[in-house]
């Protein structure tokens, strides 16, 4: 999905979380929106979401 085809959207999350969001994409050289875009992909995929 190209850039301008993406919503904007906000959230809260705990110190926790965001240190872990923060974490993980610098790990894998992505952006944050990127871990959130595999994170919820990778969760409906093992819940069988579509």
């Amino acid at each position: 999905m190209n850039t301008s085809q993406k919503k904007q959207t906000s959230l809260r999350l705990t110190p926790e979380a965001k240190r872990l969001v923060e974490a993980l994409a610098a790990q894998l050289g992505v952006s944050q929106s990127a871990i959130w875009e595999m994170a919820i992909r990778q969760m409906a995929h093992k819940e069988k979401v579509k």
